[in-house]
């Protein structure tokens, strides 16, 4: 009898169970790693906007186990839904985007505001994607990006964001995800930043910023540029600062890079802020027979640092109000969080003070701590 009953027990509990009704076998599936969409080109039928390109592993060129290729696959069409479906038509897998790595976007699809707007959306309501893939744009097509062959034995997508991993070494290495990217658009309405992919003889380089203005792309930041943003907005996390001495150079390897503001005083309608820089590193480079380990010396390369800093943040600074009219230092983030009242008296003409009423004065520390390991 407790025999039957637990016989009894087993089939219900097997009944209950749900079983794999939705599974994909993995020859089925189609790994996206790397996704790029362009302007449509100018002969394509009018309800046709984006050009859109699928990148997946090359299974069937797989070496001793590793996958070293990649194909490509695009699709006219008017949205990305609409490109998935036409895609299905000639492709025999179920495309899966787990594993996506990078997001590119062509320069001319970014000066279309309303198709930038159109294509975030699909991006960020769709769940299918993650929110962690790394966002580039590139002076000419994304389509043209996948043409690049590594000369490393990578698949380009794990080539692209070992690039950007390297970040933390390099200020001026760009590396961005979706939900960063989106972030700064909603909170600067309509404004931000976004690393750039360029092709080279060797492959790929990430070399300025672009700047999205409402949703538009309206210039770029050089890489001095960029490392000074970086260090403006706290994202720097290691990096290199040269001085040059005439006929030799003393590069100074920052190690860790923080940023403070404070808000120093609101006078004559103008709002004064004090960005406080602070950085530490090494100096491992100098001239054979030179004495660094002296006091007075070091005081002058520390304030031959704190000068280079202040010195290209202020010209910075001075672009981003005269130039570009837009706020991508932190300006508005800072007032809003920490003097709200103070932000909500000119958040409707928060352009036009940013340019005219915001004075930003920088104040740099810089320690060096090491000297190399011979003197």
């Amino acid at each position: 009898m407790k025999w039957l009953k637990l016989l009894t027990l087993i089939l219900i509990c097997t009944i209950a169970l749900s079983g794999c009704w939705d599974k994909i076998e993995i020859d089925e599936r189609a790994f996206v790693l790397s996704l790029g969409v362009d302007k449509a080109p100018e002969n394509a039928e009018s309800s046709e906007k984006y050009l859109i390109t699928f990148v997946n592993p090359d299974t069937a060129e797989a070496k001793e186990g590793k996958v070293l290729d990649f194909v490509t696959y695009d699709t006219l069409a008017s949205s990305y839904n609409i490109g998935v479906t036409k895609l299905l038509q000639r492709f025999s897998k179920i495309h899966s985007y787990d594993h996506t790595k990078v997001l590119i976007f062509g320069e001319d699809l970014l000066t279309d505001a309303n198709l930038v707007k159109d294509v975030l959306d699909a991006f960020g309501r769709g769940h299918q994607f993650n929110s962690s893939m790394l966002v580039y744009m590139t002076p000419g097509k994304a389509a043209d990006i996948f043409k690049i062959k590594p000369k490393m034995k990578s698949l380009l997508a794990f080539y692209i964001t070992g690039i950007a991993d390297n970040e933390r070494l390099a200020a001026r290495i760009g590396r961005l995800t979706f939900l960063e990217f989106t972030k700064q658009l909603a909170d600067n309405h309509g404004d931000a930043v976004i690393p750039s992919l360029v092709p080279s003889a060797d492959g790929l380089t990430t070399q300025y910023l672009g700047i999205i203005k409402d949703f538009k792309h309206t210039g770029h930041l050089d890489e001095k540029e960029t490392i000074a943003y970086k260090w403006l907005n706290g994202r720097a996390k290691g990096g290199v600062i040269e001085m040059n001495h005439g006929a030799y150079s003393s590069p100074f390897t920052y190690f860790t890079f923080k940023r403070r503001i404070n808000l120093d005083k609101v006078e004559g309608g103008k709002i004064y802020l004090i960005y406080n820089l602070e950085t530490e590193g090494s100096i491992e480079e100098y001239r054979l027979g030179s004495k660094l380990m002296d006091e007075k010396t070091l005081k002058q390369l520390e304030k031959e640092l704190e000068n280079i800093i202040e010195r290209d943040c202020k010209d910075l600074i001075k672009k981003m109000q005269e130039e570009y009219t837009v706020d991508l230092l932190g300006v508005r983030e800072y007032l809003y969080k920490y003097h709200t009242k103070l932000y909500k008296s000119i958040e409707k003409d928060f352009e036009e003070f940013f340019q005219r009423n915001v004075v930003i004065n920088v104040q740099a520390d810089a320690k060096i701590r090491r000297i190399g390991k011979t003197e």
